[in-house]
């Protein structure tokens, strides 16, 4: 009786967005919309966001998991987020990109927008 190989998906085809659980809903709702069936979604704790020194590090794992599953379309649906460049640093190690901006508050609200909020109000925090 012959041995079945246990062999990694060939997930060339599919583009893997890794982001914040703070936008999923958002991601599906555009996957849907478009029909967008290539892309699949996996998300880090939207609680992250209070804890922001741990989405870097918990990137780089999930970056190194989907690449063992085979992903070699990855994209990180994170701004920088408060993690002060590290995301970056994860970002280039691994050879992806990320949605552009300090925050998704910038993402949502277009950079020029987000800028001229932060310029025009001393009170405004993200």
């Amino acid at each position: 009786m012959a041995k079945t190989q246990k062999t990694k998906p060939n997930q060339d085809d599919k583009l893997l967005v890794i982001a914040c659980g703070m936008i999923a809903r958002e991601i599906l709702a555009v996957k849907e919309q478009l029909g967008l069936d290539h892309l699949d979604l996996t998300c880090l704790p939207a609680e992250f966001h209070f804890y922001p020194d741990r989405i870097a590090p918990a990137m780089d794992k999930a970056i190194e998991k989907a690449k063992a599953e085979g992903y070699s379309n990855i994209f990180v649906g994170y701004a920088d987020c408060g993690t002060g460049g590290l995301l970056d640093r994860i970002c280039e190690k691994h050879g992806v990109e990320r949605m552009a901006g300090p925050h998704c508050f910038a993402f949502y609200q277009g950079m020029e927008a987000y800028a001229k909020v932060a310029d025009d109000d001393m009170m405004s925090f993200y």
